[in-house]
């Protein structure tokens, strides 16, 4: 593809989901672009609308109570929203891969890790038998995985959750995507096997050019592993930069208040700084900026119209009015 062109572009996409005849909206009108061979940041608190937005791109909104009711995702110029099942299946895989939050519940206990690999060459590349057993022992060492033959014959209870993150890694890997989406892909690991498995997806990239969307509430794994970031909150993007630009400066109060958030161990009685109120909830009728009730600068313009994202310099993007 010609690598000046944006490899996933999402316009004003809008996921809403149905309860109790009650329609929220777990995504409203997001705009995101990542480029090939670069790692792209979506960060933000927890039911913000990271994980929906990256379940639109695979189309695995479950519908119903879901839907994708606006908008475009367009990945290689190709719009995703307008696939049958058949092709979308083909290009889980071959032309997207996803790396979930809990790889033990992703992997299929009753199953060995080597037949659970064949079968994903079996569907994508059509590569069986005694050549796919050995494409599958080379993705597991290419992904670090200590005795990967011993491995291959093992099933997903037998493993450490950092075999079985890598394990996860190397099935994403199996049919060569150009789009890897990892979907916190750290959870629930200590810290040594965190700073593993993060270091490993920027060596993938770095050695494969696959592009990668990390999805995480964490900005210090923002700061580590990221080109650019976008920042989300109750369903919209916030603000987007350059890393070095976002950790420089924070235009968004939001921003602010999850930078405050991050500990300073330099700084022996350093405290943290909690940002006030609840977070917004995505079917809450809140008029103008979501983020307003507990902004410390909100004013009254801030109740009226939703904020548009506007670019700011550097190639910056914020939706905040203080940057009008």
């Amino acid at each position: 593809m010609n690598t000046s062109e944006s490899l996933l572009r999402i316009r004003d996409l809008v996921v809403e989901f149905v309860s109790d005849g009650r329609v929220s909206r777990a995504v409203d009108g997001v705009n995101l672009d990542i480029w090939p061979a670069e790692t792209v940041g979506l960060v933000g608190e927890t039911g913000c609308g990271k994980s929906v937005t990256a379940l639109s791109v695979l189309g695995l909104i479950p519908s119903p109570p879901g839907k994708v009711s606006g908008g475009e995702i367009q990945f290689e110029g190709q719009d995703l929203l307008r696939l049958g099942p058949d092709q979308l299946r083909r290009l889980r895989g071959e032309g997207i891969s996803m790396v979930f939050q809990e790889p033990m519940t992703s992997l299929d206990p009753s199953f060995t890790i080597g037949s659970q690999m064949t079968e994903v060459l079996a569907a994508h590349r059509s590569v069986r038998g005694s050549a796919a057993a050995a494409e599958a022992r080379r993705m597991l060492e290419l992904v670090r995985m200590p005795h990967a033959p011993r491995v291959m014959s093992q099933y997903s209870f037998e493993l450490s959750g950092g075999m079985r993150q890598r394990v996860m890694i190397a099935m994403a890997l199996l049919c060569q995507p150009r789009l890897l989406i990892a979907d916190e892909p750290t959870t629930a690991l200590d810290v040594t096997v965190q700073d593993q498995i993060l270091a490993l997806l920027d060596d993938l990239r770095r050695e494969t050019g696959t592009a990668i969307l990390l999805i995480t509430h964490d900005l210090g794994i923002v700061a580590e592993n990221c080109d650019r970031v976008y920042v989300m909150y109750a369903g919209r993007i916030a603000e987007a930069a350059g890393v070095d630009d976002l950790f420089d400066e924070q235009l968004h109060p939001y921003t602010r208040g999850l930078m405050g958030a991050i500990p300073d161990l330099t700084v022996k009685s350093a405290r943290l700084v909690d940002i006030p109120g609840d977070v917004a909830r995505a079917d809450a009728s809140l008029p103008g900026c979501r983020f307003a009730p507990r902004c410390p600068h909100a004013m009254a313009v801030c109740t009226g119209d939703p904020p548009a994202m506007r670019a700011f310099r550097g190639g910056r993007e914020v939706a905040c009015y203080l940057h009008t």
